[in-house]
């Protein structure tokens, strides 16, 4: 003999989807533990407000100049070291070191993009897009330059000045890597 099973009764502030009629939009947990999550009486989620936009904007503007700073420096270096014809035997591997590291800062940069797409899309634009529009539009100019700085010795190790030679790699990269983390970013939030 079965007896009827009663359903359970649904609490008034979360109704229990049925088979027929699911919620996607629901959130299944719930406000967060952390407190991250409040609702003021709608059902419009506050997560961190302003000060999100603000790490995020400050992380696109601070952490990718010293990457790229650290990658000229480290790419520089290598160069010279492979034009000078010394041996990479002796351990003296800390330039591909500086280089893993300004790429760290790079994916730091990207990572802001989960705070808000605000970052990211300003250091593409400022890092990535406008450097590689100048190295395109000036090449002629920037190419005789960086022939005229490389004959001296003195310059040639300093940070910048190799630049132009590896931007036209170098900027598009950063431009795609953040603004495809930027877009990526706004996409979800929507």
């Amino acid at each position: 003999m079965s007896q009827p099973v009663d359903r359970p009764q649904a609490s008034p502030t979360k109704p229990i989807p049925t088979s027929d009629s699911r919620s996607y939009d629901a959130d299944p947990y719930g406000p967060s533990s952390s407190g991250s999550s409040s609702t003021d009486g709608d059902d419009t989620p506050r997560r961190g407000g302003a000060a999100r936009h603000v790490v995020s904007l400050l992380a696109g503007l601070l952490l990718p100049p010293v990457a790229i700073v650290g990658f000229d420096w480290a790419f520089g270096r290598y160069w010279f070291d492979a034009t000078n014809f010394r041996s990479f035997s002796d351990g003296e591997t800390w330039p591909l070191a500086v280089a893993a590291v300004s790429g760290l800062l790079l994916l730091l940069t990207a990572a802001a993009g989960r705070l808000s797409p605000v970052g990211p899309m300003i250091a593409a634009v400022l890092y990535g897009a406008v450097p590689a529009a100048v190295i395109v539009l000036a090449r002629e100019e920037i190419f005789r330059a960086a022939a005229e700085i490389r004959d001296w010795d003195w310059l040639y190790s300093q940070p910048l000045v190799n630049l132009p030679l590896y931007g036209f790699v170098l900027f598009p990269t950063i431009a795609a890597l953040l603004l495809g983390t930027a877009i990526a970013s706004a996409g979800r939030r929507r």
